[in-house]
């Protein structure tokens, strides 16, 4: 029977295995890159303030480099205008950043072409299968349960399937949407700590001078 409904909704089921594999394959592919990143960039990080702590940007620098986390990249481009434009270094560094964490988001698109087109393909299956139904009833020139129900088993099925894809794929849409967005978050903090130690971070009002007292000037008054 199973057999049967698959090779009525053959092109439907199809489409929506091609469309499962291409969200798995995205969902694969995101939980490798973003595996562990937060205690990897944490790590090169406190290396890097390290260097620039003891005054060794070369260092630094080089550890960059060598470093295969996203973070290595705002901190690299961050010391190369600081060396070169100092002045430049927040905007560089916030420019960076942003370039970055859009780089995290790399294929989520497709993930969300997933979730939000599957349903669609699988009703078109629903509509498909009744229309073979009613084809059937024509056909018969009768109707009942029996003429009917092939047809309305393969719509259920087309259903069904395009639902289950659309669900998971959802998920883990919004599951990366919400991790990446952590991760933004970390590195911004990262990225103003490094800043801080470039001694590139928001410059302190200076504190005003105290006022002297009343008995103070006359004392210097008395003086002169």
């Amino acid at each position: 029977m199973m057999r049967n409904l698959v090779r009525d909704e053959w092109v439907i089921l199809s489409l929506l295995l091609a469309w499962s594999l291409a969200g798995l394959a995205v969902i694969c592919e995101r939980l490798y890159a973003l595996w562990n990143l937060i205690p990897k960039s944490d790590a090169f990080k406190n290396r890097v303030i390290d260097a620039l702590e003891r005054g060794d940007i070369g260092k630094a620098a080089a550890l960059c480099e060598m470093s295969q986390v996203p973070l290595a990249d705002v901190f690299e481009r961050g010391l190369a205008v600081f060396q070169k434009m100092p002045e430049k270094t927040v905007e560089a560094v916030t420019s960076q950043r942003g370039a970055t964490v859009l780089s995290l988001k790399r294929y989520l698109w497709a993930l969300g072409t997933v979730g939000s087109s599957a349903p669609f393909v699988g009703l078109f299956g629903t509509v498909v299968g009744i229309l073979k139904a009613f084809q059937s009833m024509s056909v018969a020139g009768t109707g009942g349960f029996k003429v009917v129900s092939q047809g309305i088993a393969a719509a259920l099925v087309a259903t069904a399937a395009g639902l289950l894809v659309a669900i998971y794929a959802v998920i883990a849409y919004n599951y990366f949407v919400a991790r990446i967005n952590g991760i933004a978050m970390q590195y911004r903090l990262y990225s103003e700590e490094f800043l801080a130690t470039l001694g590139q971070g928001k410059k302190r009002a200076p504190a005003p001078a105290p006022v002297p007292a009343d008995g103070d000037q006359a004392t210097a008054s008395s003086a002169s």
